[in-house]
């Protein structure tokens, strides 16, 4: 059998970690933010209309929820 405080200073140091990946994700959120929109800014701004002969394809695709909406789910788990 383990040692009980050994596993509590291995429990704290995980929240340690963990604690400074969420802060980490909350740095580089908005900053992906911005970046994804300034790319989708620019591709609108460059994009060339589709020629006759290009197929475009009709098929329905899955609906998934939004990066931003699982970041703030992750986010918020802690609290």
């Amino acid at each position: 059998m383990r040692d009980v405080h050994e596993v509590l200073r291995e429990k704290e140091l995980e929240v340690s970690r963990l604690q400074g990946e969420v802060e980490a994700l909350r740095v580089a959120a908005p900053l992906l933010t911005d970046a994804e929109a300034q790319n989708t800014d620019q591709k609108t701004a460059t994009a060339q209309p589709l020629s006759e002969d290009s197929q475009a394809d009709d098929t329905p695709q899955p609906a998934r929820p939004a990066w931003g909406d699982r970041a703030k789910h992750w986010l918020n788990r802690g609290n």
